[in-house]
C-alpha cells in the first residue's frame, strides 16, 4: 500500500496514522470522482445509458448510473491506503458482489429501453423485463452471499462472536449473547435489508447520498473509538482493534459520495443506480454488524430502514385487503403525492427537493442522536 510504502522511505508516524489514511481516502477519492465524473457522464451518454421512463413512456432523460464508478474509484483507494484484515475482506467482499448484482439491472434496464425505443418490446413487456434480475432471485443472492460472508467473518474474526450491543445498556450490565445459528442469519438478514432500504430510497436527488454518508461517519467514527482500549473501557463499548483498518475504506465511500453529490444535485446529471444504491447499503450494513451497533441501525438508518418497511407493509397489506396502506411506496413517493394533491410548493422538482432537504436534516439529527446513546447514554 501507498502509505505503508511511505512510511518504510521517510520513518514519518503520519503514514502509519489510519486516521491521516482516511483523511488521505476522502480527498483521493473525491478529487478523483470529480476529475472522472464528467468524461463518465459523457461516455454512458453516447452509450444510452439513459434514466427511467417518464409516465408518457417516451421521454428519455440523459441521466446514468454512477455506481460502476463508485466501485472502481472506491477500490482503487483502497489498494492505496488501506491494509487488509479479516474486516477489510469480508466488508469488499459484501461492497463487490452486491455492486455486481446491482449493475447486472442496470444494463439489463438499458437493453430493455433501446429495445422499447426500437419498438422490438411494448410498455408493458418493459415493465416486466425492466430489471436483469427478479425481485425473488435478487433477495435469494442477497441472503446467500451474506449468509457466506458472515460465517466465513463468525469463524475467522474474533470480534464477531455473537454479542450484540444495546441501546441504553453498557457490556458490563448487559452484553447478550446469540448463538451461532441465529446470529449468523441475522447478520445476512441485517446486510439484505440494508442494500434493499438504500436501493428503495434512492428514488429523488441525492436522497439516498447524505443518509449514507451520516450512516458512514458514524461507523467511521466507532471503528476509531473501539479501536483503543482505553477508550472503550471508559465508554464501556467493545474494544475491537481490527475495525482501525477500515477507517480508509469508510473514508473512501465517503469522499466519492460527497463527489456525487455534486453532480446529482437537482437537475442530476446523474444518479446512483442499482450497482451504487445495492454495494453501499450491503457494506453500511457490515459495517454497522462489525462495530456491533446492529439495534442501532434503526436510529441511525431510520430512513432506510422506514423506507424498505413502508414497501414491505405496503405489498402485504395490499395482498390481505386488496387496499394500499400509503399512497404509494416507499414512503417518499407517499409524500411527493400529497404534497402534489395539496397544491404545495409550487411545482414537482420543488415538491422533491422539500422532501430530500427533509430528509437529510433528519439524518443529521438522528446522526447526533445516535452517537450520544452508543456512547454516552449507557
Amino acid at each position: 500500500m501507498l502509505f505503508d510504502s511511505l512510511y518504510e522511505l521517510t520513518h514519518k508516524f503520519m503514514f502509519e496514522s489510519r486516521l491521516v489514511a482516511a483523511g488521505a481516502a476522502v480527498v483521493f477519492s473525491f478529487i478523483a470522482s470529480m476529475l472522472l465524473f464528467p468524461s463518465y457522464i459523457k461516455k454512458l451518454q453516447k452509450m444510452q445509458f439513459i434514466s427511467e421512463l417518464t409516465d408518457s413512456g417516451t421521454q428519455r432523460q440523459p441521466v446514468m448510473p454512477a455506481g460502476i464508478l463508485f466501485l472502481v474509484i472506491i477500490s482503487i483507494s483502497v489498494m492505496l491506503f488501506a491494509r487488509m484484515n479479516s474486516y477489510m475482506i469480508s466488508a469488499l467482499a459484501i461492497y463487490v458482489f452486491f455492486s455486481l448484482i446491482g449493475a447486472v439491472d442496470d444494463v439489463a434496464k438499458v437493453i430493455n429501453k433501446g429495445r422499447l425505443a426500437r419498438g422490438q418490446i411494448s410498455k408493458e413487456e418493459y415493465m416486466y423485463k425492466a430489471d436483469g434480475i427478479s425481485g425473488t432471485l435478487r433477495l435469494s443472492l442477497y441472503l446467500l452471499i451474506s449468509l457466506a460472508v458472515a460465517g466465513a467473518a463468525y469463524k475467522f474474526i474474533p470480534g464477531i462472536n455473537g454479542h450484540i450491543t444495546i441501546p441504553f445498556f453498557s457490556i458490563e450490565k448487559y452484553f447478550p449473547y446469540m448463538v451461532a445459528w441465529i446470529f449468523i442469519p441475522f447478520m445476512a438478514l441485517v446486510i439484505a435489508v440494508m442494500a434493499n432500504g438504500v436501493n428503495f430510497t434512492d428514488g429523488f436527488d441525492t436522497l439516498a447520498g447524505v443518509p449514507l454518508i451520516t450512516c458512514l461517519l458514524f461507523v467511521g467514527l466507532i471503528s476509531y473509538v473501539s479501536s483503543h482500549a482505553g477508550w472503550s473501557s471508559y465508554l464501556r463499548i467493545p474494544c475491537l482493534p481490527g475495525l482501525l483498518e477500515l477507517l480508509p475504506l469508510i473514508g473512501a465511500a465517503v469522499g466519492t459520495l460527497l463527489a456525487f453529490l455534486w453532480f446529482n444535485s437537482p437537475p442530476s446529471s446523474i444518479i446512483m443506480g442499482d450497482s451504487g444504491s445495492i454495494g453501499l447499503g450491503g457494506l453500511v450494513g457490515i459495517l454497522f454488524i462489525f462495530v456491533k451497533a446492529e439495534w442501532y441501525l434503526p436510529i441511525i438508518g431510520f430512513i432506510f430502514i422506514i423506507e424498505f418497511a413502508s414497501s414491505f407493509l405496503q405489498i402485504g397489506w395490499y395482498k390481505l385487503t386488496k387496499k394500499r396502506l400509503f399512497r404509494m411506496a416507499p414512503i417518499h413517493h407517499h409524500f411527493q403525492i400529497y404534497m402534489r394533491e395539496a397544491g404545495y410548493y409550487g411545482g414537482e422538482m420543488n415538491i422533491k427537493s422539500k422532501i430530500a432537504w427533509r430528509f437529510h436534516i433528519l439524518s443529521v439529527i438522528l446522526l447526533v442522536v445516535g452517537v450520544i446513546l452508543f456512547l454516552k447514554v449507557r
